[in-house]
């Protein structure tokens, strides 16, 4: 019997690994504002480090991978997280890649972090 993703299975995958990336996002904006005000306690930076770890790790995957489906492109040189893809599309030639990565940025990320742009 050969292991093989559907293409259900595949969707389905992407969309919770899009879910918990962006919960992971949202507790590095957050972490982000707390450390900038000088309140990051120990305990704080211990889980809140890991956590970002874990994330990093699920960013880049899901970079790769699903990133690479969505957009139909392989990720630019040195480009490592899917935010550093967001970012290049967002501001390249217009295009229906820049109007999407425009459309993720604006509808998930801009007002979370504390910058108010996602970059």
């Amino acid at each position: 019997m050969t292991f093989a993703l559907s293409p259900l299975w595949l969707t389905l995958i992407g969309i919770v690994a899009a879910r918990q990336l962006w919960i992971y996002f949202v507790c590095a904006m957050r972490l982000k504002m707390v450390h900038d005000a000088g309140q990051l306690t120990r305990g704080q930076t211990v889980l809140g480090y890991s956590a970002l770890v874990e994330g990093l790790v699920l960013d880049a995957l899901f970079h790769f991978i699903f990133g690479t489906l969505i957009f139909l492109e392989l990720p630019a040189r040195k480009e490592w997280t899917l935010s550093a893809r967001l970012w290049r599309l967002s501001n390249g030639p217009p295009s229906w890649r820049q109007r999407l990565a425009l459309k993720v940025r604006k509808g998930l990320l801009d007002s979370i972090d504390p910058s108010g742009v996602h970059r």
